[in-house]
């Protein structure tokens, strides 16, 4: 597909969950931690993301897991690779090139689950990211490692397109529940 017309469908995407409200927002934050958060079991080192441009928040979810003793870690971008580095309360963060928070000293954990951003997926477990290729090549590398997309339902496309470098969902989480794809099982 053109990279013009990913581009049109980002923006598409992203000018809907632009217009969830707080309140929205805040309920969706909710319903999806209580989605997951039962999934979870005390040894995963969750890979997490910090929220931003109307990206599902999932503080509520991270607040659960670190009450429950549960490995939160977040991305940290090089070049053209992703890491995840374990995320704390009161972590010293700084921003990356993208303005993206991450911890300023990093500790490197290898994640049990990842908990994906996106700006859309379809009934597939296609997902549109925003281009830079960092979540796909991560699951290149570790092709095993559960791959749950996080996003709202208004984020639901009705088909995306998929190029060979494209990593599909084994689920997604939205404010409806846990959603598998392709006979995924029903936990992380």
């Amino acid at each position: 597909m053109a990279v013009a017309e990913k581009q049109r469908l980002r923006r598409a995407f992203r000018a809907r969950r632009g217009r969830l409200s707080k309140a929205q927002q805040d309920c969706h934050a909710a319903l999806v931690r209580d989605a997951i958060e039962p999934r979870l079991a005390a040894q995963d080192t969750v890979a997490a993301y910090l929220a931003r441009d109307g990206e599902l928040d999932l503080a509520p979810l991270v607040d659960a897991c670190w009450r429950r003793g549960i490995v939160i870690a977040v991305p940290v971008l090089g070049r053209r690779r992703m890491r995840f580095a374990a995320y704390r309360p009161g972590e010293t963060m700084a921003a990356n090139r993208f303005g993206i928070p991450e911890p300023a000293t990093p500790c490197y954990v290898a994640p049990s689950v990842v908990l994906t951003p996106l700006v859309a997926f379809d009934d597939a477990g296609r997902r549109l990211g925003m281009g830079g290729g960092y979540y796909d090549r991560y699951f290149a590398a570790a092709p095993s490692l559960p791959r749950i997309g996080i996003a709202h339902e208004c984020q639901r496309a009705v088909a995306l397109p998929a190029d060979r470098t494209d990593m599909p969902l084994n689920a997604v989480v939205t404010e409806r529940g846990w959603q598998p794809f392709g006979g995924f099982a029903d936990t992380c």
